[in-house]
């Protein structure tokens, strides 16, 4: 849990940074913390699942998830644009949704032969450019400082909520699925990793190009 509030901690300083200060960010931290998460999952993460699944089937549950998550984030920020809708709900979910992969994430890879210590750092580089970025959205549709961070906040809160869920699930998908649960939920965290990545790594690229 400690890993998981000193994430939550990093993505509410760059919450508040985003509402109090108003302008653009640079992507360069976001991206370092992309590449890194592509070294855990492809490095480690796979590998972990090959050995129960096979390569064929690890690939392609990591790349199912990646791609999942990619559509689902697509799909939310059309709902965003929509103009029945405001952009906050969409946006507050869809980082709720990143923050509980995270939460889940770092504390599941603790039970696991990865050097954690890329892992809070390939997260808590994406963290802070994330909370930035939402809370200087929020303040540009929320006129108060106070309710901008409170909303941002909620949403990056959902990393403990993830932490604080996975032990209980793991027991639970164990006694359910037996020895499947574990490659299974490594499948999701390799495919969360894989499309964090490419969310951190491509805004990068375009923005140098």
């Amino acid at each position: 849990m400690a890993a998981a509030a000193l994430l939550t901690g990093l993505a509410l300083v760059g919450v508040v940074g985003g509402v109090l200060f108003h302008g653009g960010i640079s992507n360069w931290l976001a991206a370092v913390g992309g590449l890194l998460l592509f070294v855990v999952a492809f490095v480690w993460v796979v590998p972990e699942i090959a050995e129960a699944w096979g390569w064929p089937l690890a690939i392609l549950g990591m790349s199912v998830v990646a791609v999942f998550l990619a559509l689902a984030d697509s799909a939310l920020i059309r709902l965003g644009h929509s103009p029945r809708h405001g952009v906050m709900a969409p946006l507050l979910v869809a980082t709720a949704i990143h923050s509980l992969l995270d939460g889940w994430s770092i504390r599941e890879l603790a039970a696991h032969p990865v050097p954690l210590a890329l892992v809070p750092i390939g997260l808590g580089l994406h963290k802070i450019p994330e909370g930035f970025a939402l809370g200087w959205v929020l303040r540009r549709s929320i006129s108060s400082h106070a309710r901008a961070i409170g909303a941002a906040a909620s949403a990056e809160l959902f990393t403990l909520v993830g932490a604080f869920l996975q032990p209980v699930a793991d027991r639970s998908g164990l006694e359910k699925f037996g020895p499947a649960w574990t490659p299974a939920v490594l499948c999701v965290i390799a495919g969360a990793f894989v499309f964090l990545g490419c969310h951190a790594v491509l805004p990068f690229f375009r923005h140098e190009h």
